[in-house]
């Protein structure tokens, strides 16, 4: 996986480039893109506003995220925790937020039908409402 990645950032011409043309498309659904043309535009453009990564910094943080594993450290969180993962994310995926809500005591999981990995950004309403109310939950 982490090749691919690298291959990807090599074969186009810059960071930005390679979000947008091969990170997003797995981040959100199809139905999102032909739904909202204007709002991927603005993601795109967002993308690209940023002080860019140069490539090489971006495969050493790919590498980190790949090969980070925090499982033997969840069971450690004693405050109170809110997971949320889209039920199509096909990056991170619901089994593992479901591990993740088992390990962790006490925590909710939130589940976004019909979204992928960016539910948060598929269903902003939504999400800020809802997390915005679990953390005044207190």
């Amino acid at each position: 996986m982490v090749g691919s990645w690298k291959a990807l950032a090599r074969g186009l011409n810059s960071v930005p480039d390679m979000v947008i043309s091969g990170i997003l498309p797995w981040c959100l659904t199809p139905e999102t893109y032909a739904a909202r043309p204007d709002y991927l535009q603005a993601l795109a453009d967002f993308v690209r506003a940023r002080p860019e990564q140069p490539v090489a910094a971006f495969e050493r943080q790919a590498d980190a995220v790949i090969t980070h594993d925090a499982q033997a450290q969840l069971a450690r969180i004693r405050c109170r925790t809110l997971i949320t993962v889209g039920a199509r994310d096909v990056i991170t995926s619901e089994r593992f937020a479901r591990r993740m809500h088992q390990a962790i005591a006490g925590s909710e999981l939130q589940v976004y039908e019909g979204c992928a990995h960016a539910h948060f950004y598929e269903r902003v309403e939504e999400f800020n409402q809802k997390t915005v109310a679990f953390l005044k939950q207190g």
